[in-house]
């Protein structure tokens, strides 16, 4: 029996409220993979824009006002 046969089977057996409950945890979980999705997006484009052969920055390069 797969996952999924199992859930719908216990499923079947609960409230509405309970139901309500078990709807607002699968959208949860759903989120949390969504944001983990981006997470993992974002942190592969830094990445390859920002990668090992970036150069070394001297405080005079990033703030040249400071050095007056």
């Amino acid at each position: 029996m797969t996952a999924r046969e199992m859930l719908e089977q216990v499923l079947e057996d609960l409230p509405e409220d309970r139901l309500s409950e078990v709807l607002d945890f699968a959208k949860f979980v759903s989120a949390r993979e969504e944001r983990e999705a981006w997470r993992d997006f974002g942190r592969a484009q830094l990445a390859r824009a920002y990668g090992n052969d970036e150069p070394d920055y001297t405080e005079a390069d990033i703030k040249p006002e400071l050095n007056r």
